[in-house]
Formats: C-alpha cells, structure tokens, sequence
C-alpha cells in the first residue's frame, strides 16, 4: 500500500471530520433543541456546582434593573440626538453590549462543558453526538493508525494497554487494516 504523505493524512482527516459534523447535524436535527437545551442545563448545573447560583440570581435582578436605567438613558441620548438631527426620536438608533469578567466567563464554559457531557450521556442521541465527536477529536491518529505500518499499530495498541485507555471505534477498524489495504 503505497504511503500517504502529510498533506494527503491533513486532508482524509478534514474530509471526515466534515463527515462527522453532517452526521451530529442529522442527529441533532432529530431533536432540534437537544444541543441549545443541553447547553443550558449546562450552564445551569456550572453555576451550581461552581457555588454561583445565588449569585447569578442577584446578577440577574441587578441586570434587569440596570436594563431599565440604561433604557431611559438611551431614550434621553436619544432623544437629545433628534433635537439635534432635527429628526424624529424614532428614527434615531443605538446599540449596546454588556461585559461579564473574563475569568467568570472561562470558569463557567469550562464546568459547562464538563456539565453538557453529563447531559448528552444521559439522552440516547446525545450519546451518538459525543461518540462522534470522540471520533472526530481522535481522528488524527486514526488516519495515521490506518496508513501505518504493522509495527507501529502493535506500538499503539501496547501504548492504550500501558495506558489502560479504550480505542474508539474507528480507530480499532483502523488497526484491523492490513498493509495491503484489506480488512483483516
């Protein structure tokens, strides 16, 4: 079986990473809110486990009241920048962007995720999701497993024993890949 080079491995492995998306895309598509819900009870249980829940909710309340602060500030900006254009108040428009402190950010989307894996292992579909994306995350060195040599799949394979790591699906077809590009 004549070898692949890099280049050729780099794209085998973005074909069916993309393969990979299109499917969790047709599993998703079987519940459309699994992924949004997911992500939600995610951020829910982060804020729990992390102890900020009864902080959230304070953030939440000052939130709301600062919404309708910055509403009426909005409106008299507004409403100066009419006088000013000479145009109607409600052709005059605004934009705004809240902030959160980047540390609270990063802390919750990692425990978010951590929180999301839990719920996709609990539902059938989310577990088909996070098989593929497993797939996908180890992809790599599946690619290369199926374009190596004898010597160096009986090396990975004493590295995941060593290790006491299991092999995803494909990569154990890919191991079972003999050199002359048959199953065995």
């Amino acid at each position: 079986m004549p070898s692949l080079t890099v280049t050729e491995k780099e794209h085998w492995k973005d074909r069916i990473a993309r393969k990979i998306d299109q499917k969790v895309e047709v599993i998703a598509a079987a519940d459309p809110n699994l992924l949004d819900r997911v992500a939600e009870q995610g951020r829910l249980r982060a804020l729990q486990s992390l102890g900020l829940a009864p902080m959230q909710a304070e953030l939440d309340t000052v939130a709301t009241q600062k919404k309708e602060l910055e509403k009426r500030e909005r409106q008299t900006h507004r409403a100066m920048l009419a006088v000013v254009r000479r145009m109607p108040v409600e052709e005059v428009t605004d934009s705004f962007y809240g902030c959160q402190p980047p540390e609270v950010t990063k802390a919750l989307q990692k425990r978010q995720a951590v929180h999301e894996a839990e719920l996709m292992a609990e539902d059938a579909l989310g577990q088909q999701v996070l098989g593929l994306r497993l797939e996908k995350e180890n992809l790599l060195d599946t690619v290369w497993l199926a374009t190596s040599p004898v010597q160096l799949k009986q090396l990975w394979q004493k590295v995941m024993e060593l290790l006491g790591e299991e092999q995803t699906d494909l990569q154990k077809k890919a191991l079972a890949i003999g050199a002359d590009g048959q199953d065995k």
